[in-house]
């Protein structure tokens, strides 16, 4: 879902990219580093990169601007948190940036989209199951990966369109004849890849999963 710096005005690539900002400030600030010492979690956190990049790398779509592939970002903020979750998108679009033709100026703006809706949306989802639901096991890999996962590539894709629209970018007809039809069969995909890798981690490596906590959703069950 990059979507390439000339095609935006200036003025919404800039106010994106001061959000963004302050928002990975806020994220420094308040980032849980003791969660990646020991027990591999460095690795697996790096390893995730690598394989959300692979992801990103595999893209579809007919006009600029409107392209999209899977995200996987709710299986990294469900693993990670929120704040590291964010930090694994920047290097991921760094990288889709480098080697793309989106520009760095829109950077600001693909993070919105790509990074910062899916993030906010998966972490809001799972304080209210956290605060309203019960802390089931079915109730976290269905509810908090696989349709926070459907329900992020949705939102993400909306705000896309939405805001290209708004700026003139594409006309409506064509915003939602090539792109927003697509959604709905992209939302299946996300979540069985976002619920598929939370069941794995969890099952195997539960030390990884930093939003998973045994005595809630396990001792007594």
């Amino acid at each position: 879902m990059n979507i390439p710096a000339g095609l935006l005005p200036g003025h919404y690539l800039l106010l994106a990219a001061l959000f963004c900002l302050m928002l990975l400030v806020a994220a420094l600030l308040s980032a849980p580093w003791f969660k990646l010492r020991g027990g591999g979690a460095v690795h697996s956190y790096l390893g995730a990169i690598v394989l959300v990049s692979v992801l990103w790398s595999l893209h579809g779509g007919i006009q600029s601007g409107l392209d999209y592939h899977l995200l996987g970002v709710s299986a990294l903020c469900l693993m990670f948190e929120w704040q590291f979750a964010l930090f694994a998108v920047c290097a991921v679009l760094a990288l889709t940036t480098a080697y793309g033709a989106a520009g760095w100026e829109a950077f600001g703006f693909n993070l919105l989209v790509a990074g910062v809706v899916p993030v906010l949306l998966t972490r809001s989802l799972l304080y209210l199951c956290q605060r309203f639901l019960p802390h089931n096991y079915f109730i976290y890999v269905f509810v908090n990966a696989f349709l926070a996962g459907a329900l992020s590539i949705l939102a993400a894709g909306l705000v896309s369109a939405g805001l290209q629209s708004l700026a003139g970018v594409h006309a409506a007809g064509s915003v939602q004849a090539n792109f927003v039809l697509v959604l709905p069969m992209l939302m299946f995909g996300e979540g069985f890849l976002n619920g598929a890798a939370l069941s794995l981690a969890v099952a195997y490596r539960p030390q990884w999963v930093a939003t998973f906590h045994d005595r809630w959703y396990l001792e007594g069950k």
